[in-house]
């Protein structure tokens, strides 16, 4: 979470970009797939309560900060979560005897 002031950084006859415009909080994110994003915090969220490794919701395409998840909630994990136990049993399933034998190790 940076405290971005343009002024601060202003160089005579520097290139100016437009991120660097920005004023007020801004965050860097890394998103699911790796990538890394600089962005204004808009508000939604404090930005004081924001601190590194936390986890949080965004819009899909501007990539804007729309809330705090909880810390348990990754949807990496929350995908390979068991909703509900399985009624089945190994006796129930026939013809995979090799690979039942494969899951069980």
């Amino acid at each position: 979470l940076l405290d971005v002031d343009p002024n601060d950084q202003e160089e005579d006859g520097a290139n100016i970009d437009l991120d660097s415009q920005r004023k007020g909080k801004c965050a860097v994110i890394k998103t699911s797939t790796r990538q890394t994003y600089f962005l204004p915090v808009i508000g939604l969220v404090d930005a004081e309560k924001l601190k590194p490794g936390d986890l949080v919701g965004v819009n899909k395409d501007s990539y804007l900060i729309l809330e705090t998840l909880p810390t348990e909630y990754d949807s990496r994990v929350k995908a390979m979560e068991v909703d509900e136990r399985p009624t089945e049993q190994y006796s129930d399933i026939g013809g995979l005897d090799k690979q039942i034998q494969e899951c069980v190790r």
